[in-house]
């Protein structure tokens, strides 16, 4: 996969942290994905298609998910209920439509579906196995969460 297809989702995510949550991710490593199973307990994925097809999730600790939550509902959430779902599944529309943005910048047509959010311990998300999937993991104060972005270019 390009750089320029993973570049803007990193820095896309990082704004979006800032931004909205006043927290500054730190990115980590770069991995190609080789399975289809999710890091965390809490993940959201949104569809891309147009110049590019395929899309990107986000996937938390819990402890992070309700973070993130309470944050966005300023009201402190203990377990991970149908409102935390709802702020995960904002966070990764927000990171996916400030990425649309960077894309018609440069040109690139593309368009983003309603997000899905998934919990519970080892949850998957099955791609198509011809799109490569890079994740990037990011450290957020003493934990960490991973987007992936699984995007080819449409012929």
């Amino acid at each position: 996969m390009k750089a320029e297809f993973v570049n803007p989702f990193i820095a896309s995510t990082i704004n979006v942290f800032e931004t909205m949550t006043g927290l500054n991710p730190v990115k980590g490593d770069l991995y190609i994905k080789s399975d289809q199973n999710l890091h965390y307990d809490v993940s959201a994925v949104i569809g891309i298609v147009g110049d590019v097809v395929g899309y990107v999730s986000v996937s938390l600790p819990e402890d992070l998910a309700m973070k993130i939550a309470s944050i966005f509902l300023m009201e402190e959430k203990e377990e991970v209920d149908t409102d935390v779902g709802d702020a995960i599944g904002e966070l990764i529309n927000m990171i996916a439509g400030s990425t649309k943005k960077l894309f018609t910048d440069k040109g690139k047509k593309l368009s983003i579906s309603v997000p899905n959010v998934i919990t519970g311990r080892g949850h998957t998300i099955q791609r198509p196995t011809h799109i490569i999937c890079v994740g990037v993991k990011f450290t957020l104060e003493d934990q960490s969460f991973v987007v992936e972005i699984a995007l080819k270019e449409k012929k």
